[in-house]
């Protein structure tokens, strides 16, 4: 991925500069001269119509980016040599209060052939025109965990993705923290909904009544567990026992249902799940679907505290 773009003299320019050239040879060294000059602006025109086409080729990424897990919180190292890169990230964000942090998105990009370190994980932060500057890089400890996963995507022509913030400006450095899983549930094993974002994935609910949605669960993980996965989370109304009638939230993998949220865990999200909706259009978190032996399949879902 590149961090600018490179700059190109424009095809009037240079038609201009060899003009004059043409021009100087002709006083110079007479006819000669002038054939000379001829000769060098009939190659530089034919140069300057096939220009626009190799232009034509982005230096942008052409890899896909796949969304990462952000259970987690990472801070990176090395942002000091890239601070003018950070806040022209932070010129362009969203309107923010001026002690919060900046919201803004991370691609992670493996670097083997690095001279100094052959583990290193370049991060990258995108600027609103999809061009990417670097921010710094992952520690050395991290990186060699990461790494192996980030060139597996990239061998499928992937980069890794997440949320990021930038923390500082003003009178102070700026920092970035990400928001990223740990490498054992890194990868997102569903995508199919895309780049939507997802609730912040900080603390764990168990779903109920999964033992009616087996087929679903096990369609969803294809014999692999634990599977990393996105879930919806919609209104709903509980069915039987002592709550019957009262609202909470049901679970849905790719559109199907997988059980539901307890009452007391249905009071504590539903207003958070309404928000994110309202924010965002759908109310998407990360989950976690395990194998619990003799009691089947489980989704453990990653929600706010």
């Amino acid at each position: 991925m590149t961090m600018q773009q490179r700059t190109e003299p424009s095809p009037a320019a240079v038609l201009i500069s060899v003009a004059v050239l043409a021009l100087v040879l002709t006083v110079a060294f007479g006819p000669l001269g002038f054939v000379i000059g001829l000769a060098l602006f009939a190659l530089m025109f034919i140069g300057s119509k096939k220009k626009p086409a190799e232009q034509s080729t982005s230096s942008r990424t052409r890899s896909r980016i796949r969304r990462l897990s952000t259970a987690g919180r990472v801070a990176i190292v090395g942002e000091s040599y890239y601070q003018d890169a950070i806040a022209e990230v932070a010129r362009h964000a969203t309107a923010h209060s001026p002690d919060e942090p900046i919201p803004a998105t991370a691609v992670l990009v493996p670097e083997p052939s690095d001279g100094h370190d052959r583990q290193a994980v370049r991060v990258d932060l995108l600027r609103g025109d999809g061009w990417a500057v670097t921010a710094g890089y992952l520690r050395t400890d991290q990186a060699a965990d990461y790494q192996p996963l980030l060139l597996e995507l990239a061998e499928r022509g992937e980069v890794g993705s997440c949320p990021a913030r930038i923390m500082g400006g003003g009178q102070r450095h700026y920092g970035v923290h990400l928001q990223l899983g740990a490498p054992r549930l890194l990868l997102l094993d569903h995508e199919a909904l895309g780049t939507a974002p997802t609730m912040p994935a900080e603390h764990q609910v168990t779903v109920t009544g999964e033992e009616a949605h087996q087929h679903v669960l096990h369609r969803v993980v294809n014999g692999h567990t634990p599977v990393h996965v996105i879930a919806e989370l919609r209104d709903c109304r509980i069915a039987k026992g002592s709550h019957t009638g009262e609202h909470t939230l049901e679970v849905l993998l790719e559109g199907e249902c997988i059980g539901q949220l307890s009452y007391a865990m249905g009071l504590r999200y539903c207003d958070v799940a309404q928000e994110w909706r309202a924010r965002t259009g759908r109310a998407l978190c990360e989950a976690v679907i395990v194998n619990e032996g003799t009691r089947g399949l489980h989704a453990k879902l990653l929600l706010p505290r």
